[in-house]
């Protein structure tokens, strides 16, 4: 039987840990993460494509969570937005056929409304699909103990190995 997404994090065998990053809930700081994710696949060996739409994967995930750069609520006539979280998390589950990016609230409290960003029948709300279509799985979980949390799972082709 194979293994679900969210089991093979958890028997990763040598006991990796993750590569996490916590950012303050402001859209100046996505760059970090995404530079994270380019920095890693590099190390990694993944080609520049795969490296390339797990960036943009990892910047469109943790943009979900964001107000307007100034803080104020992102334009939507009529739609009320949840508000921005004081902090993101993304953690890197880096294995050897796939990765797994889990991007959160780390105080667990910001929720995606059904008209957020991320919804692509809300106005201008083209993250989840962009998401969908650079990643094998994409889970979404919403919870009062966990708040929101999503779950991409990218799975990996042979990689050839990183000459430095």
């Amino acid at each position: 039987m194979m293994p679900t997404d969210s089991q093979m994090v958890t028997s990763q065998e040598g006991g990796n840990q993750p590569i996490s990053l916590v950012i303050p809930g402001r859209a100046e700081y996505v760059g970090l993460c995404r530079l994270v994710a380019g920095v890693v696949g590099a190390k990694e060996a993944l080609d520049e494509e795969t490296v390339a739409d797990l960036k943009l994967a990892v910047t469109e995930a943790c943009t979900c969570y964001l107000w307007g750069p100034d803080g104020s609520p992102p334009l939507r006539s009529g739609l009320e937005v949840p508000p921005a979280p004081r902090s993101i998390r993304v953690d890197f589950y880096v294995m050897p056929g796939a990765w797994e990016i889990v991007i959160s609230d780390p105080e667990h409290q910001h929720h995606m409304s059904p008209s957020s960003s991320c919804d692509p029948t809300s106005q201008g709300g083209l993250g989840m699909t962009i998401i969908k279509a650079l990643v094998d799985t994409m889970e979404q979980t919403d919870s009062e103990a966990e708040g929101c949390v999503l779950r991409l799972v990218k799975r990996l082709g042979r990689r050839s190995s990183a000459v430095i």
